[in-house]
């Protein structure tokens, strides 16, 4: 870790714990954050930093969530943050107050012990989903004054407005000559994107509600029996479709996005497990396909709109673009027959 971000979690420490009596101890952070365990006074905490936004109205979304949620969701542990000697729980890195722009976000929260999940056989496949599907009944039956800051994964354009249609044409129509190992790559998801934004943007009339946007096993603790306790990572909670919870997890999932008996085997076995807790309507089952691969088209957006910004080099831009054209193929080729599985799976399949 660089010292400027060392520095950076000190300070944030101090904050916490002004008696100087903590240790720090690095976590495991992602891209999106950077993550530091702090132990004082025979306890242990997590630091985080927010890295992908300035925001604190994000921040405060997610914590009126959190704060909500104990009321409705029984069975499983969630992140609590701390207060500190204010009585706020986010912190700004940067002189000046939580509405400053120009310093990084944090917030303290309790540790919760436990590892991540394996999602290996059924049994794990159906409890991960009966888990994911418990998270949405809960979060159904919550309702917060403030206004969701994070758009619905539908609206691409006001997620990512440096990917406006005509950029991303162009951008997939002549790349960069940093991006000349996959012309043809970006030349096809340019020709294709058009028709899929056309189909996502009729998604709008089905079914919202609060959703995690981001289950996987990684924002997820299991106790050393197996059984999942906890639900981590709550940072992109907004108001969305209910039918992008299980999609989000089932492209996470698919990993090569090549479907065979073993990716029908464990769609199926999660599905099953969150159709357990939760019943889509028929026309949420049948656009799952259509959901798994605007998944990956946010995804895309996201770090491209990272490189535009000057935040993410070129490498990182062209993996997610292989993963993206990847996705096109898998939702023309595969689509249907996972639509196959999810409609047997809720019941929409006639002649089964």
């Amino acid at each position: 870790m660089e010292r400027e971000a060392i520095d950076s979690m000190e300070q944030l420490a101090d904050h916490f714990f002004p008696s100087g009596n903590w240790h720090m101890v690095e976590g495991k952070g992602g891209m999106n954050n950077t993550t530091m365990f702090i132990d004082h006074a025979s306890e242990r905490y997590v630091l985080r930093r927010y890295e992908t936004h300035r925001e604190p109205e994000k921040v405060r979304y997610e914590h009126e969530v959190l704060a909500a949620l104990p009321e409705v969701l029984d069975g499983l542990s969630i992140p609590k943050p701390v207060r500190d000697r204010h009585g706020d729980t986010i912190y700004v890195t940067a002189a000046g107050s939580a509405e400053a722009s120009n310093g990084r976000l944090a917030a303290l929260f309790h540790y919760m012990d436990g590892s991540n999940p394996e999602l290996v056989t059924d049994e794990q496949l159906i409890h991960f989903g009966q888990t994911v599907g418990r998270l949405s009944e809960a979060l159904a039956q919550i309702d917060i004054d403030l206004h969701p800051v994070y758009p619905p994964y539908y609206r691409l354009g006001q997620s990512y407005p440096l990917c406006s249609p005509g950029r991303l044409e162009a951008f997939c129509a002549n790349p960069p000559e940093d991006f000349a190992e996959i012309r043809e790559t970006l030349n096809r998801i340019g020709e294709r994107l058009g028709e899929q934004l056309v189909r996502i943007a009729r998604l709008a009339s089905l079914p919202h509600q609060l959703i995690h946007g981001d289950l996987n096993a990684s924002n997820m603790l299991q106790s050393q029996d197996g059984e999942i306790t906890a639900i981590l990572d709550f940072e992109f909670v907004t108001r969305d479709l209910r039918a992008m919870e299980p999609a989000v997890c089932l492209s996470d999932m698919l990993g090569s996005m090549e479907w065979s008996a073993e990716e029908e085997r464990r769609c199926t076995a999660f599905l099953k497990g969150y159709a357990s807790i939760v019943t889509l309507t028929e026309a949420e089952a049948v656009r799952l396909p259509l959901l798994i691969l605007l998944r990956r088209m946010d995804v895309f957006m996201h770090f491209l709109s990272r490189y535009f910004e000057g935040i993410d080099q070129a490498d990182v831009v062209i993996a997610q673009a292989k993963r993206l054209d990847e996705g096109l193929n898998w939702y023309k080729q595969s689509g249907p027959l996972l639509k196959a599985v999810s409609r047997r799976v809720f019941g929409y399949d006639t002649n089964s």
